[in-house]
């Protein structure tokens, strides 16, 4: 298994390659929502300069950057905590297949960002392989589906 650190980003050293795998991401998952990508650098130091409602982690491979996740924490009633929210997660892809992701819900598991007692994530249909990894590390389909509306004429911050 490939060894690589996993570092939460704290300024905006890298925010080319990452606002570039933000792009990949969506331009890879024909069956993800619309997204306006203008928008990626507001959020990327939106999140650094708010850290309490969100973190990037950067996955780094011998110093390179090779991947990342966007973690957003909420309060669950339902589950008696902090629910952690994967965003987003993304591995590029001449870095896949080495286990990397799996390392990272390892990680998670173990350093429970936000004091966590819960993580969820959404999944598009059509990615069989990100699906079976995330039901062979304990992930499990809910019954509920999620709903999203967006307000009309909001900033996005």
């Amino acid at each position: 298994m490939t060894i690589v650190d996993f570092i939460t980003m704290n300024d905006l050293n890298h925010q080319a390659e990452l606002v570039a795998m933000m792009s990949a991401l969506y331009a890879e998952d024909e069956a993800a929502s619309p997204v306006d990508q203008s928008r990626f650098p507001s959020s990327v130091e939106f999140l650094i300069a708010h850290p309490s409602r969100g973190r990037i982690v950067l996955f780094s491979e011998r110093g390179a950057i090779c991947g990342y996740a966007l973690l957003i924490p909420y309060w669950s009633n339902e589950f008696g905590g902090t629910l952690l929210f994967v965003d987003e997660i993304f591995v590029t892809a001449d870095a896949r297949n080495r286990g990397i992701a799996k390392s990272f819900f390892g990680y998670l598991d173990e350093t429970r960002p936000f004091d966590a007692v819960a993580l969820a994530l959404e999944v598009s249909p059509g990615n069989i392989r990100a699906r079976q990894l995330y039901e062979s590390l304990g992930l499990t389909h809910r019954r509920n589906s999620v709903l999203t509306y967006r307000f009309a004429d909001t900033v996005q911050n």
